[in-house]
């Protein structure tokens, strides 16, 4: 009887202390977890990586979409000692700009029309620019130039880091509505050409960041 008595008190105790033991690392962990989630992001300018940047745009009309991508031909981000963004700039080159919805002739089409001077007239402008002013926790202000005209600018955006033991890579995603007529790009425009009926393409477009990505 004593020997069932002392062997029951010893698996009590056995569990006591593993129970003990299994919340500790649990805690532990979760610490951790919560330290590694909070650790700054290095300050200092990061470059874009050319290869895994991607831009895409779109444009409408009442009879419907085109999209396409334009490619960024270098870029760089600077971020302060507490993660914040302080300064950036990213060039577009405008002779890149394709079309993704079409193929064959009217593919090449509307590429050329895009690149001629009823649009982004990459002959003259061969490159657009975002250069970042600043920036807060959810919303970057900067200043957008295309065809050589500089117009104000500011989207919402979101961050995503990625650390390992050598680097650490910033992504950036965001969706950037832009009225063409801004920057003199007024062709089939209903505010400069009210009698055009539905052959009009809307002044707005989007630009998707999706994303860029630093290094």
């Amino acid at each position: 009887m004593k020997k069932l008595l002392f062997l029951n008190a010893f698996l009590l105790t056995f569990i006591f202390i593993f129970h003990g033991c299994v919340n500790k690392q649990n805690n532990t962990k979760s610490i951790q977890q919560k330290n590694i989630d909070s650790k700054q992001i290095p300050s200092g300018t990061f470059t874009i990586d050319l290869e895994k940047s991607n831009i895409e745009w779109i444009g409408k009309k009442p009879t419907g979409t085109h999209d396409g991508t334009v490619n960024v031909s270098k870029g760089f981000i600077e971020l302060n000692e507490k993660g914040e963004i302080t300064n950036g700039e990213f060039i577009l080159d405008m002779n890149s700009i394709s079309c993704s919805d079409l193929q064959g002739k009217k593919k090449e089409s509307l590429e050329l029309h895009l690149k001629d001077a009823d649009f982004f007239n990459t002959e003259e402008h061969p490159i657009s620019t975002f250069k970042i002013i600043e920036a807060d926790s959810d919303t970057i202000y900067g200043t957008l130039t295309i065809k050589g005209i500089t117009q104000k600018i500011q989207f919402p955006y979101k961050e995503s880091i990625y650390n390992n033991k050598d680097t650490t890579a910033l992504t950036y995603a965001a969706e950037i509505i832009v009225d063409r007529t801004l920057f003199d790009i007024k062709y089939s425009s209903k505010t400069f050409f009210p009698d055009i009926g539905d052959r009009f393409i809307y002044d707005d477009f989007t630009i998707i960041l999706n994303p860029l990505l630093f290094k």
